[in-house]
């Protein structure tokens, strides 16, 4: 099982909170409001690249539309796969932490 970088999980928690509305523009705005960093699109653009080509996320091409002159929206969604290793990924740091609260947060 692969397990998610750190970034790879925000993007697709991002991805799962946004459903029918993820896309690169509204991620980025989503990403940086819920994180209080910034995020290029760059930075957005590479990590869903990197998510497809591990087969993580999917993307479905929306109509054209005249707001963005003519071009269509790009929207991603969560495959099994990549649900399957948000999971794993999820089980890996409660294993983690477990027993480790107390210990680290009332130094």
């Amino acid at each position: 099982m692969e397990y998610l970088t750190r970034k790879d999980e925000i993007m697709m928690l991002a991805i799962l909170r946004l459903g029918d509305e993820a896309y690169l523009v509204k991620l980025r705005e989503y990403l940086n409001d819920s994180t209080a960093k910034k995020w290029s699109v760059g930075n957005v653009f590479v990590t869903l690249e990197r998510l497809e080509s591990l087969g993580f996320i999917s993307p479905r091409i929306g109509e054209p539309t005249s707001k963005r002159g003519g071009k269509a929206i790009k929207f991603y969604r969560i495959t099994r796969s990549g649900i399957e290793s948000l999971k794993a990924t999820k089980n890996l740091q409660d294993n983690m932490w477990d027993g480790l609260t107390d210990t680290v947060f009332n130094d």
